[in-house]
Protein backbone atom coordinates (compact mmCIF):
# COMPACT_ATOMS: atom_id res chain seq x y z
CA UNK A 1 0.00 0.00 0.00
CA UNK A 2 1.48 3.33 -1.06
CA UNK A 3 1.45 6.52 0.99
CA UNK A 4 -1.20 8.03 -1.29
CA UNK A 5 -3.56 5.16 -0.52
CA UNK A 6 -2.87 5.47 3.20
CA UNK A 7 -3.69 9.19 3.13
CA UNK A 8 -6.88 8.58 1.12
CA UNK A 9 -7.99 5.89 3.57
CA UNK A 10 -7.16 8.18 6.49
CA UNK A 11 -9.13 11.01 4.86
CA UNK A 12 -12.15 8.78 4.34
CA UNK A 13 -12.07 7.56 7.94
CA UNK A 14 -11.58 11.07 9.33
CA UNK A 15 -14.41 12.40 7.16
CA UNK A 16 -16.71 9.62 8.28
CA UNK A 17 -15.92 10.11 11.96
CA UNK A 18 -16.20 13.91 11.62
CA UNK A 19 -19.60 13.57 9.94
CA UNK A 20 -20.85 11.15 12.61
CA UNK A 21 -19.64 13.49 15.35
CA UNK A 22 -21.29 16.47 13.65
CA UNK A 23 -24.57 14.58 13.33
CA UNK A 24 -24.46 13.55 16.99
CA UNK A 25 -23.53 17.04 18.20
CA UNK A 26 -26.16 18.72 16.01
CA UNK A 27 -28.94 16.45 17.25
CA UNK A 28 -27.79 17.01 20.83
CA UNK A 29 -27.92 20.78 20.40
CA UNK A 30 -31.28 20.59 18.60
CA UNK A 31 -32.74 18.52 21.42
CA UNK A 32 -31.43 21.05 23.93
CA UNK A 33 -33.18 23.88 22.02
CA UNK A 34 -36.39 21.86 21.50
CA UNK A 35 -35.69 21.53 17.79
CA UNK A 36 -36.63 17.85 17.47
CA UNK A 37 -40.38 18.33 17.19
CA UNK A 38 -43.07 17.08 14.80
CA UNK A 39 -42.13 19.68 12.19
CA UNK A 40 -38.56 18.40 12.18
CA UNK A 41 -39.78 14.82 11.75
CA UNK A 42 -42.00 15.75 8.78
CA UNK A 43 -39.25 17.79 7.09
CA UNK A 44 -36.71 15.02 7.68
CA UNK A 45 -38.87 12.26 6.22
CA UNK A 46 -39.95 14.35 3.20
CA UNK A 47 -36.40 15.45 2.43
CA UNK A 48 -35.07 11.88 2.67
CA UNK A 49 -37.81 10.63 0.33
CA UNK A 50 -37.09 13.43 -2.13
CA UNK A 51 -33.35 12.72 -2.02
CA UNK A 52 -33.98 9.07 -2.89
CA UNK A 53 -36.19 10.10 -5.81
CA UNK A 54 -33.42 12.39 -7.10
CA UNK A 55 -30.91 9.55 -6.68
CA UNK A 56 -33.19 7.17 -8.57
CA UNK A 57 -33.35 9.68 -11.43
CA UNK A 58 -29.55 9.90 -11.43
CA UNK A 59 -29.25 6.11 -11.54
CA UNK A 60 -31.57 5.99 -14.56
CA UNK A 61 -29.53 8.75 -16.23
CA UNK A 62 -26.28 6.84 -15.62
CA UNK A 63 -27.83 3.65 -17.03
CA UNK A 64 -28.90 5.57 -20.15
CA UNK A 65 -25.33 6.86 -20.50
CA UNK A 66 -24.07 3.28 -20.19
CA UNK A 67 -26.49 2.07 -22.87
CA UNK A 68 -25.34 4.90 -25.16
CA UNK A 69 -21.77 3.60 -24.91
CA UNK A 70 -20.18 5.85 -22.29
CA UNK A 71 -17.57 3.93 -20.31
CA UNK A 72 -18.28 4.24 -16.58
CA UNK A 73 -16.10 2.78 -13.85
CA UNK A 74 -17.42 1.81 -10.46
CA UNK A 75 -15.65 4.18 -8.06
CA UNK A 76 -16.38 7.46 -9.87
CA UNK A 77 -19.97 6.38 -10.53
CA UNK A 78 -20.57 5.61 -6.87
CA UNK A 79 -18.94 8.92 -5.93
CA UNK A 80 -21.25 10.76 -8.32
CA UNK A 81 -24.28 8.99 -6.88
CA UNK A 82 -23.20 9.76 -3.31
CA UNK A 83 -22.69 13.43 -4.16
CA UNK A 84 -26.06 13.65 -5.93
CA UNK A 85 -27.82 11.95 -3.02
CA UNK A 86 -26.25 14.14 -0.35
CA UNK A 87 -26.83 17.33 -2.36
CA UNK A 88 -30.44 16.31 -3.03
CA UNK A 89 -30.95 15.67 0.66
CA UNK A 90 -29.43 19.01 1.64
CA UNK A 91 -31.32 21.05 -0.97
CA UNK A 92 -34.62 19.33 -0.26
CA UNK A 93 -34.14 19.93 3.48
CA UNK A 94 -33.62 23.62 2.83
CA UNK A 95 -36.61 23.68 0.47
CA UNK A 96 -38.95 22.02 2.98
CA UNK A 97 -37.67 24.25 5.80
CA UNK A 98 -38.57 27.31 3.75
CA UNK A 99 -41.85 25.87 2.47
CA UNK A 100 -43.23 24.55 5.77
Amino acid sequence: MSWDQVFVLLGILLGLSGGAFGLWWGRKQAARNRGLDERYQVISSKSQATAWKITLGAIYFLFILLICGVQLSVAPTLGILLLIHMAGWAFSSVYFNVKL
